[in-house]
């Protein structure tokens, strides 16, 4: 646990700044661009609703944040790579603490989000019957946001170790045919999941959330109507799966022929 502390602490100690600093931006920019969007709108739209509005791109938008600073703090590192592995710390270690702290930035982001949201909602009258259902799918949506982005944190990973591994004999080239290979990749990961074995073995037990709540959201002008929402167990464990096996194999490459 000491280790722990000690590789997350030094992480914070490095990024604090910039971390704040982000958290600051974000803040001024959910308070402000409401306003400025509410100027420039055509009709009648509330300050809450394009609060709203601008909160979930923001919030899509952080399923890029955790990969995003995990390559800075990954490739920071890598400049001096004798200085960092200088630990008794494992790899699984090394990289694990950096995948936290990433993951920590995403979740604040999003909490950040959530918070400026929630201010709005406080603040602008609205029926109260909306608050049950904007808590619910909040929830989901940030939930749902932060896991995606840990999965594409790990596939980053993934993907800068075989730029790791190219760089020697491609030098400065190695990141145009990483990006080919990550687009390979991409396609061949939407022909297998389109593919009818996918949908028959893989997208088993499933479950719809528009079961558990009205899908449409009354708000005091207009409306919000949550798209369908289908989850499956299987689709769910394939992922957990498919990501893990990724995280160790990028380990392994990363042990065999980067760190040594």
């Amino acid at each position: 646990m000491k280790q722990w502390n000690g590789l997350l602490q030094k992480e914070w100690v490095q990024w604090r700044g910039q971390i704040i600093v982000l958290v600051f931006l974000l803040l001024a920019g959910l308070f402000i661009l409401p306003y400025v969007a509410g100027v420039l709108a055509v009709g009648e739209i509330s300050i809450f609703e394009m609060t709203m509005v601008i909160g979930f791109v923001a919030a899509g938008a952080c399923i890029l944040v955790p990969v995003i600073a995990f390559s800075m703090m990954f490739n920071k590192d890598m400049k001096w790579p004798d200085l960092w592995f200088h630990s008794t710390a494992s790899t699984v270690k090394l990289v694990a603490a950096k995948m936290v702290m990433s993951a920590g930035v995403g979740l604040a982001y999003l909490l950040v989000t959530s918070f400026v949201v929630a201010i709005k909602y406080a603040l602008t009258p609205q029926p109260e019957a909306i608050f049950n259902e904007l808590l619910f799918y909040g929830s989901l949506l940030i939930g749902g946001v932060f896991l995606v982005s840990i999965q594409f944190m790990v596939y980053g990973f993934f993907f800068i170790v075989i730029d790791q591994l190219l760089k020697p004999f491609l030098k400065g080239f190695s990141f145009v045919v990483t990006l080919i290979l990550f687009i390979i990749s991409v396609r061949i990961y939407g022909e297998v999941t389109g593919s009818d074995f996918y949908e028959k073995f893989i997208q088993v037990g499933s479950f719809d959330l528009m079961s558990l709540k009205n899908p449409v959201i009354d708000l005091q002008y207009d409306y919000f109507t949550v798209t369908d929402t289908v989850l499956y167990a299987g689709e769910i464990i394939f992922t957990v799966l498919f990501t893990v096996g990724l995280f160790y194999l990028a380990i392994a490459l990363f042990e065999k022929r980067v760190r040594l």
